[in-house]
C-alpha cells in the first residue's frame, strides 16, 4: 500500500472514531453501524476493512482494552466484509436498510456476549439482560435503517468524488 492509501485509511478510521465518540453522548442515536455500511458498500473491500479495524484499535487504545472494545475489533471489520460481499449483488437501498437494521440490532447483543457468558447469569437474568439490551439495539437498528433509506444514495456521490 502506498502512503496515499494509508492516509485515506487513517482519515476514514478517524472519521468513524469521531462519529462513535459524538454518538456515545446520545442514547439510541448512533451512526457507527450506518457508517460501516457506507464503507462496506462504497469503498474497496481492503480499504473498508482496514479503516474499520484501525477505528476499533483506536477505540481500544483510547477507551481501554475491555471485552466490549475487543468485540468491536471482532465484529465491526467483519460487518464491512458482509456489506462488501453484497455491494455488487444488491441494488435497492431498501434491502441495504433491512440488512443494516438486522446487523445493527444484533450488534449490541454480540458486543455484550462476553459479559453474558462470563457473568454466570441464571436463565431469568439472561432473558432480562437480553430484553433490556433490545431497546438500545432497536434504536440503533432504526437509526441505521432510516439513515440508509435517506442517505445511502446521496452519499454515493461524496464517495465517488473522493476516489483517487
Amino acid at each position: 500500500m502506498n502512503t496515499r492509501e494509508l492516509t485515506r485509511i487513517a482519515v476514514l478510521a478517524a472519521l468513524l472514531y469521531v462519529i462513535q465518540f459524538v454518538g456515545s453522548f446520545i442514547l439510541y442515536f448512533e451512526w457507527v453501524n450506518f457508517t460501516i455500511l457506507l464503507y462496506g458498500v462504497y469503498l474497496k473491500r481492503k480499504e473498508a476493512w482496514l479503516s474499520v479495524a484501525v477505528f476499533s484499535l483506536l477505540v481500544m487504545l483510547t477507551r481501554g482494552i475491555a471485552p466490549w472494545s475487543i468485540m468491536y475489533l471482532a465484529l465491526f471489520p467483519q460487518y464491512t466484509l458482509i456489506y462488501s460481499f453484497f455491494k455488487n449483488k444488491i441494488k435497492s437501498e431498501y434491502i441495504y436498510a433491512f440488512l443494516g437494521f438486522v446487523l445493527a440490532f444484533l450488534c449490541g447483543t454480540l458486543i455484550d456476549l462476553p459479559y453474558m457468558l462470563t457473568a454466570g447469569l441464571g436463565y431469568e437474568a439472561l432473558i432480562f439482560r437480553l430484553l433490556a439490551g433490545f431497546q438500545v439495539s432497536l434504536g440503533n437498528g432504526i437509526v441505521t435503517f432510516v439513515s440508509t433509506l435517506f442517505l445511502l444514495k446521496p452519499l454515493k456521490k461524496v464517495f465517488a468524488l473522493t476516489r483517487y
